[in-house]
Protein backbone atom coordinates (compact mmCIF):
# COMPACT_ATOMS: atom_id res chain seq x y z
CA UNK A 1 0.00 0.00 0.00
CA UNK A 2 0.94 3.42 -0.79
CA UNK A 3 -0.26 7.08 1.18
CA UNK A 4 -1.82 9.48 -1.61
CA UNK A 5 -1.44 12.69 -0.05
CA UNK A 6 -2.89 16.00 -1.28
CA UNK A 7 -1.83 19.44 0.15
CA UNK A 8 -2.63 22.88 -1.21
CA UNK A 9 -2.24 25.79 1.26
CA UNK A 10 -4.19 25.19 4.73
CA UNK A 11 -5.88 21.62 2.79
CA UNK A 12 -4.61 18.64 3.84
CA UNK A 13 -5.72 14.90 2.74
CA UNK A 14 -4.08 11.30 2.82
CA UNK A 15 -5.39 8.02 2.30
CA UNK A 16 -4.50 4.54 0.97
CA UNK A 17 -4.01 3.47 -2.27
CA UNK A 18 -3.05 0.07 -3.94
CA UNK A 19 -3.31 0.83 -7.34
CA UNK A 20 -2.70 3.73 -9.68
CA UNK A 21 -2.34 4.16 -13.36
CA UNK A 22 -0.55 6.78 -15.09
CA UNK A 23 0.63 8.54 -18.04
CA UNK A 24 3.99 9.79 -18.42
CA UNK A 25 4.06 13.17 -20.47
CA UNK A 26 7.41 14.11 -22.44
CA UNK A 27 8.87 17.28 -24.37
CA UNK A 28 12.03 16.68 -26.29
CA UNK A 29 12.99 13.74 -24.43
CA UNK A 30 13.00 15.22 -20.98
CA UNK A 31 10.17 13.85 -18.63
CA UNK A 32 7.95 16.58 -17.69
CA UNK A 33 5.20 14.88 -15.54
CA UNK A 34 3.37 12.24 -14.90
CA UNK A 35 -0.86 12.34 -14.82
CA UNK A 36 -3.25 10.13 -12.94
CA UNK A 37 -5.44 8.28 -15.22
CA UNK A 38 -6.85 5.83 -12.59
CA UNK A 39 -6.88 5.18 -8.70
CA UNK A 40 -8.01 2.76 -6.37
CA UNK A 41 -8.20 4.34 -2.86
CA UNK A 42 -9.52 3.10 0.55
CA UNK A 43 -9.81 5.12 4.18
CA UNK A 44 -12.30 6.44 6.29
CA UNK A 45 -15.42 8.17 4.02
CA UNK A 46 -14.46 11.71 4.85
CA UNK A 47 -10.83 11.09 3.35
CA UNK A 48 -11.87 9.97 0.60
CA UNK A 49 -15.50 12.03 -0.69
CA UNK A 50 -11.97 14.89 0.21
CA UNK A 51 -9.83 13.22 -2.51
CA UNK A 52 -12.50 13.53 -5.03
CA UNK A 53 -13.44 16.67 -3.99
CA UNK A 54 -10.20 17.77 -5.92
CA UNK A 55 -10.98 17.19 -8.84
CA UNK A 56 -14.04 19.12 -9.32
CA UNK A 57 -12.27 22.53 -7.97
CA UNK A 58 -11.49 25.35 -10.26
CA UNK A 59 -8.04 25.80 -9.39
CA UNK A 60 -4.59 25.66 -12.05
CA UNK A 61 -3.49 22.51 -12.75
CA UNK A 62 -0.38 23.85 -11.52
CA UNK A 63 -1.79 23.73 -8.32
CA UNK A 64 -2.63 20.14 -7.88
CA UNK A 65 -0.35 17.93 -7.15
CA UNK A 66 -1.10 14.24 -5.44
CA UNK A 67 2.12 12.77 -3.89
CA UNK A 68 2.78 8.76 -3.16
CA UNK A 69 4.63 7.43 -0.69
CA UNK A 70 5.01 4.21 0.83
CA UNK A 71 2.63 3.67 4.12
CA UNK A 72 4.43 2.11 6.65
CA UNK A 73 2.80 -0.77 9.04
CA UNK A 74 2.65 -0.26 12.71
CA UNK A 75 5.69 -0.15 14.57
CA UNK A 76 7.70 -0.32 10.96
CA UNK A 77 11.24 1.73 11.12
CA UNK A 78 13.38 0.73 8.17
CA UNK A 79 10.97 1.52 5.08
CA UNK A 80 11.77 3.43 1.38
CA UNK A 81 10.87 6.92 2.27
CA UNK A 82 11.29 8.37 -1.18
CA UNK A 83 8.11 9.46 -2.64
CA UNK A 84 6.71 10.51 -6.45
CA UNK A 85 3.71 13.02 -7.78
CA UNK A 86 0.90 13.11 -10.11
CA UNK A 87 -0.96 15.58 -11.54
CA UNK A 88 -4.50 15.20 -12.14
CA UNK A 89 -5.41 15.81 -16.36
CA UNK A 90 -8.78 16.68 -18.10
CA UNK A 91 -12.19 15.50 -16.45
CA UNK A 92 -12.85 12.91 -14.11
CA UNK A 93 -15.50 10.15 -12.44
CA UNK A 94 -15.69 8.55 -9.31
CA UNK A 95 -17.54 6.19 -7.20
CA UNK A 96 -17.29 4.84 -4.05
CA UNK A 97 -18.45 1.65 -1.69
CA UNK A 98 -18.70 1.07 1.61
CA UNK A 99 -16.84 -2.08 2.70
CA UNK A 100 -17.70 -1.79 6.19
CA UNK A 101 -18.35 0.38 9.52
CA UNK A 102 -14.82 1.94 9.31
CA UNK A 103 -13.53 2.15 5.53
CA UNK A 104 -14.59 2.81 2.53
CA UNK A 105 -13.04 2.57 -1.01
CA UNK A 106 -13.25 5.00 -4.01
CA UNK A 107 -12.42 4.58 -7.64
CA UNK A 108 -11.08 7.30 -9.49
CA UNK A 109 -10.98 7.05 -13.29
CA UNK A 110 -10.15 9.57 -16.37
CA UNK A 111 -13.80 10.01 -18.89
CA UNK A 112 -10.97 8.60 -21.05
CA UNK A 113 -11.08 4.94 -19.29
CA UNK A 114 -15.27 5.18 -19.40
CA UNK A 115 -15.69 6.05 -22.92
CA UNK A 116 -14.19 7.49 -26.61
CA UNK A 117 -13.48 11.14 -26.10
CA UNK A 118 -12.03 13.00 -29.02
CA UNK A 119 -8.65 13.37 -28.01
CA UNK A 120 -8.08 9.30 -27.19
CA UNK A 121 -9.71 6.42 -25.66
CA UNK A 122 -8.07 3.94 -22.68
CA UNK A 123 -7.79 0.55 -22.81
CA UNK A 124 -7.20 -1.57 -19.68
CA UNK A 125 -7.33 -4.79 -19.63
CA UNK A 126 -7.38 -6.60 -16.20
CA UNK A 127 -6.41 -9.85 -17.18
CA UNK A 128 -3.31 -8.86 -19.91
CA UNK A 129 -4.98 -9.85 -22.97
CA UNK A 130 -4.66 -6.06 -24.36
CA UNK A 131 -5.56 -7.14 -28.14
CA UNK A 132 -8.38 -8.82 -27.04
CA UNK A 133 -9.88 -5.50 -25.55
CA UNK A 134 -8.60 -3.42 -28.63
CA UNK A 135 -10.92 -5.73 -30.33
CA UNK A 136 -13.41 -4.87 -28.31
CA UNK A 137 -13.02 -1.46 -28.26
CA UNK A 138 -12.74 -0.56 -31.94
CA UNK A 139 -15.66 -2.65 -32.63
CA UNK A 140 -18.10 -0.74 -29.89
CA UNK A 141 -16.26 2.77 -30.20
CA UNK A 142 -14.96 3.35 -33.70
CA UNK A 143 -16.62 2.83 -37.47
CA UNK A 144 -14.09 1.30 -38.55
CA UNK A 145 -14.59 -2.53 -39.94
CA UNK A 146 -11.87 -5.17 -38.41
CA UNK A 147 -12.37 -8.52 -37.86
CA UNK A 148 -10.76 -9.98 -34.61
CA UNK A 149 -7.83 -12.17 -36.70
CA UNK A 150 -6.16 -8.63 -37.76
CA UNK A 151 -6.09 -7.54 -34.09
CA UNK A 152 -2.41 -8.16 -33.77
CA UNK A 153 -1.58 -6.59 -37.05
CA UNK A 154 -3.16 -3.20 -36.37
CA UNK A 155 -1.79 -3.45 -32.49
CA UNK A 156 1.67 -3.75 -33.95
CA UNK A 157 0.67 -1.03 -36.04
CA UNK A 158 -0.18 1.62 -33.64
CA UNK A 159 2.75 0.75 -31.42
CA UNK A 160 5.05 1.07 -33.75
CA UNK A 161 3.80 4.04 -34.92
CA UNK A 162 3.00 5.42 -31.33
CA UNK A 163 -0.37 5.50 -31.82
CA UNK A 164 -1.33 2.95 -29.21
CA UNK A 165 0.88 3.76 -26.46
CA UNK A 166 1.95 2.05 -22.87
CA UNK A 167 0.23 3.81 -19.46
CA UNK A 168 2.42 2.83 -16.54
CA UNK A 169 0.90 0.54 -13.47
CA UNK A 170 1.67 0.89 -10.26
CA UNK A 171 0.40 -2.16 -8.63
CA UNK A 172 1.64 -1.05 -4.53
CA UNK A 173 -0.39 -4.32 -3.06
CA UNK A 174 1.03 -7.18 -6.30
CA UNK A 175 -2.92 -7.92 -6.62
CA UNK A 176 -2.61 -6.62 -10.46
CA UNK A 177 -0.43 -8.63 -11.73
CA UNK A 178 -1.67 -8.94 -15.36
CA UNK A 179 -2.68 -5.45 -15.65
CA UNK A 180 -2.35 -3.71 -18.69
CA UNK A 181 -3.49 -0.19 -19.86
CA UNK A 182 -2.77 1.74 -23.20
CA UNK A 183 -4.17 5.08 -24.49
CA UNK A 184 -5.43 4.33 -28.11
CA UNK A 185 -4.69 7.69 -29.94
CA UNK A 186 -5.77 7.74 -33.15
CA UNK A 187 -9.64 8.54 -35.51
CA UNK A 188 -11.47 6.54 -38.09
CA UNK A 189 -9.31 8.38 -40.68
CA UNK A 190 -6.03 6.37 -39.54
CA UNK A 191 -7.70 3.09 -38.58
CA UNK A 192 -9.39 3.00 -42.21
CA UNK A 193 -5.59 3.65 -44.09
CA UNK A 194 -3.92 1.08 -41.46
CA UNK A 195 -6.40 -1.67 -42.69
CA UNK A 196 -6.52 -0.21 -46.36
CA UNK A 197 -2.80 -0.29 -46.03
CA UNK A 198 -2.84 -4.27 -44.83
CA UNK A 199 -4.75 -5.11 -47.27
CA UNK A 200 -3.20 -3.49 -50.14
CA UNK A 201 0.50 -5.59 -49.09
CA UNK A 202 -1.00 -8.83 -47.67
CA UNK A 203 -0.43 -8.54 -44.68
CA UNK A 204 -4.39 -9.18 -43.83
CA UNK A 205 -6.30 -11.21 -45.77
CA UNK A 206 -9.71 -10.51 -46.87
CA UNK A 207 -11.94 -14.07 -47.95
CA UNK A 208 -15.04 -14.04 -49.53
CA UNK A 209 -16.99 -14.98 -46.73
CA UNK A 210 -15.70 -11.55 -44.34
CA UNK A 211 -18.54 -9.64 -43.42
CA UNK A 212 -16.13 -7.14 -43.87
CA UNK A 213 -16.02 -6.74 -47.42
CA UNK A 214 -18.97 -4.70 -48.49
CA UNK A 215 -18.15 -2.27 -45.58
CA UNK A 216 -14.58 -1.90 -47.14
Amino acid sequence: MKFMEFKHKDIYVRVHTSLIVTRVVMEKGKRLREELVYANIIDIDSRVQAVFAQFHHARKSSDVSFYLSYAPKIGEKNYDKTSFSVKPAGKYKHHSQREDETFVTGIIASEKVLERQNDGYVIVAWDGRIEEKLFWAIDRYYETPLLEEWTPYLFDQLVKDNRFVPLTVHDFSGDYPQLAAYELLVGEDVLDEMISYGLRTGAIVLTEEDPVKEAM
